[in-house]
């Protein structure tokens, strides 16, 4: 009879075995799935880049294509001004001069809401929408405007364009990540539904070694077995993921949601997961083989094992000592290799010194029992370490990536804030001096045409520099502008035109210059100096915002000779907040193809990336936490199944049912208590040094991080609880069945 046929008349007489294989089976379904999903995630990222390709600025003999952003109700909408002939197979059909086209969510929005404060920033007659294969998420709000050939002026570098995305760093590296942390509670959790008849199955298989079986054969037997249930998983992942795509499509990233095709794996994809996936499960079980193959008759009496030694314990000195290499390597080179592959480390570490940690515990409680299920749970750690160990090994990584999470999240959110000098509700756009003026009158004949109240506002962009060489962003406005709109806390403009600055950064009132911005399009040489006279007027200035850009305000009077060459911003400010889009209009229309900024559009990235983090990490988490779980629960019951010949004999000699239940939830609770809080501990550790990467401060630590170690723990507590009904049945049974 060959490995195949005894595996499968194992598999059809054994109901225990065919159990174990289904939980196998599911096992490597879940995890196929999963991979394979987050396997497509930088071709989604392509294919998105590859629809949106078109939006970004080009200029060629036959047509002239300006791009900008503008916002409306805090959503980004990309502009598109055309002039010429159409991009052909790359893109949509541009318009005609005096048409537009509208996304279908921009058309929508348009016809809601007053054509005063959306739908006339884009005049012409719209003529049709733009088909979804040619935006960047379903949601994206896109408008392509036509102008009549020769009109349109090519875009200035620096005032209005807008580069192309060329691909998703973050989203990279989090899908491996996510791939890491999926696939290895996965694998957890095969293994545990492996082990379910594992001292069943290493008895049966170091009886056919002491009969005369080969290794090989023995093997071969192994392999059939867990070839069937793999294959099986394999193929059920594999097809489980094709729905598994219309859920991934409505999860948010980078401002939309996505299409179903983008996450269609590629052939090579398919065939490499579904190789791999397999071929790792019956590596993982013929390893597992080494006790029957080397010493049957100890695997056949079940001889304990030999426990871990203190040795492990310098596996976590080495991880450590590699993670600060790998940091210190990243700093230098600003490469993350080595940093990731010390990350893996730092994970391995912890089933090395897991089952240790075990061992030494149960040795500690079996000495100071107080309660029988003490002593029976102080004892069963200390005889097996490894095996109770692994009931808790996919929650330690949950917990070390929750803790980790929680570290970072609340750290980066630090970063949120900053920008430029100008209150939240002021719309402000950078253009050459050269053209301020012409730019300026035509907003504010805008805003009369419109009926809107606003303040307008012209500043220059400039740098100070003191005399020991330092510069500082400054604006040359009048004092009572910048008490209107900037978020400066002016006090009093009364006295002499004066240079305010901050107290922190002392200001002398000697040998002060004034350096003009030029435009990016413009050489730095193009700056000009316009020294201060000595004695000029210094007066403190507050703020009310610590993250401002600028940190002076200089009177114009003070810089008469400050000539074309630089930078001005125009900045409105609407008189009443119901009015900003309107006064949004006005921009858009007064200066077609400029960037209009203000606060939100500088921290919608931020708000963004951080809302996209926190989405993800609990998606990740609650996948990892329900596979560790599932893991945990597998094996509490597997810990029950593999002593049934020791509890049938406990209850038999009249121990309680009851006591041997409470004994199992210590043997769970105890090995989760202290790993679940080192790898607390460890998590926030390694993620105050990936911050470092970013910033100089301290992380932000907050009571939060205890919400994984409660979690953990309560998870580990819960799955224990499975043991309860295969322990009431094994006490139904005969002792002579075992």
């Amino acid at each position: 009879m060959n490995p195949v046929q005894l595996a499968l008349r194992v598999l059809r007489v054994d109901r225990r075995s065919r159990l174990s294989a289904v939980l196998t089976a599911l096992g490597v379904a879940v995890g196929t799935t999963l991979v394979l999903f987050l396997a497509t995630l930088p071709s989604a990222v392509d294919a998105r880049l590859e629809r949106s390709a078109w939006q970004h600025s080009a200029v060629d003999e036959r047509n002239v294509a300006r791009i900008s952003t503008d916002y409306f109700l805090n959503e980004t909408v990309v502009r598109l001004d055309v002039s010429g002939e159409e991009p052909g197979s790359d893109g949509p059909e541009y318009p005609g001069p005096g048409q537009v086209l509208l996304s279908p969510r921009l058309a929508e929005l348009a016809a809601q809401h007053r054509a005063s404060e959306l739908a006339d920033r884009f005049p012409g007659e719209v003529v049709g929408t733009i088909d979804e294969q040619w935006l960047k998420y379903p949601e994206q709000l896109v408008a392509v405007v036509g102008h009549p050939p020769g009109t349109l002026q090519p875009p200035k570098s620096g005032f209005g364009a807008v580069s192309a995305d060329t691909s998703d760093v973050l989203l990279d590296v989090l899908s491996g990540v996510g791939v890491v942390v999926v696939a290895i509670p996965s694998m957890v959790l095969v293994a545990s539904a492996a082990r379910l008849t594992a001292a069943r199955r290493e008895r049966r298989l170091a009886a056919l070694r002491l009969a005369g079986a080969t290794p090989g054969q023995v093997i071969g037997v192994v392999t059939a077995e867990t070839a069937v249930a793999a294959v099986v998983g394999t193929v059920a992942g594999l097809l489980l993921s094709w729905p598994l795509r219309h859920l991934g499509a409505m999860v948010p990233w980078g401002g939309g949601t996505w299409l179903v095709s983008d996450f269609t794996p590629s052939v090579a994809t398919i065939a490499l997961v579904g190789v791999s996936i397999p071929v790792l499960v019956v590596l993982a079980a013929v390893l597992g083989l080494r006790r029957v193959v080397r010493a049957p008759l100890g695997a056949a009496m079940s001889v304990t094992r030999k426990r871990p030694g203190a040795w492990r314990l310098l596996s976590l000195v080495a991880a450590a000592a590699f993670f600060l290499f790998g940091l210190a390597t990243a700093k230098q080179t600003q490469g993350l290799g080595v940093l990731l592959a010390s990350l893996a480390v730092v994970l391995l570490s912890a089933s090395i010194v897991g089952p240790w940690l075990t061992g030494a515990l149960g040795s500690l409680f079996a000495s100071l029992w107080r309660k029988p299920s003490m002593l029976l749970a102080g004892r069963r750690l200390r005889s097996d370490p490894k095996a109770a160990y692994r009931s808790v090994s996919g929650i330690v990584l949950a917990v070390f990536v929750g803790s980790m999470a929680l570290t970072l999240l609340p750290s980066f959110e630090t970063f949120a804030g900053g920008g430029r000098s100008f209150q939240d509700s002021v719309l402000y756009v950078d253009v050459p001096t050269a053209e301020a003026a012409a730019g300026e009158q035509r907003i504010r004949d805008e805003l009369e045409r419109s009926g809107t109240a606003a303040t307008v506002v012209r500043t220059e962009r400039v740098r100070l520099e003191l005399p020991d060489g330092y510069a500082s962003p400054a604006l040359v406005m009048s004092c009572q502008d910048a008490a209107a709109i900037t978020r400066f806390a002016v006090a009093d403009c009364a006295g002499p035109p004066a240079v305010r600055a901050f107290a922190r950064q002392p200001v002398p009132n000697t040998g002060l210059d004034v350096w003009s911005t030029p435009p990016e399009s413009a050489s730095s040489a193009t700056a000009q100096e316009v020294p201060l006279p000595d004695g000029v007027p210094v007066l403190p200035l507050g703020n009310r915002d610590p993250k401002v850009s600028s940190s002076a305000i200089i009177d114009p009077a003070l810089v008469p000779e400050f000539t074309e060459h630089g930078t001005t911003t125009l900045a409105v400010k609407p008189a009443n907040q119901a009015d900003r889009e309107q006064v949004r209009t006005a921009l858009v229309r007064a200066l077609p193809g400029e960037l209009v900024n203000s606060r939100e559009r500088l921290l919608a990235g931020q708000q963004t990336m951080l809302g996209d983090l926190k989405r993800i990490t609990a998606i990740g988490l609650g996948m990892t936490v329900l596979l560790a779980g599932a893991s945990a629960a597998i094996t509490a019951a597997a810990s029950v199944v593999d002593r049934r010949r020791t509890f049938s004999a406990l209850i038999a000699a009249g121990t309680p049912v009851r006591t041997l239940g409470r004994a199992l939830r210590t043997e769970a609770a105890l090995p989760a208590l202290v790993a679940t809080i080192g790898a607390g501990v460890a998590g926030s550790a390694v993620a105050a040094g990936f911050f470092t990467l970013f910033a100089t401060e301290p992380v932000v630590l907050s009571y939060w991080l205890l919400a994984p170690v409660v979690i953990g723990i309560a998870v580990a507590l819960i799955a224990s609880s499975s043991s309860g009904p295969m322990l009431r049945r094994i006490s139904g049974e005969r002792i002579s069945d075992e």
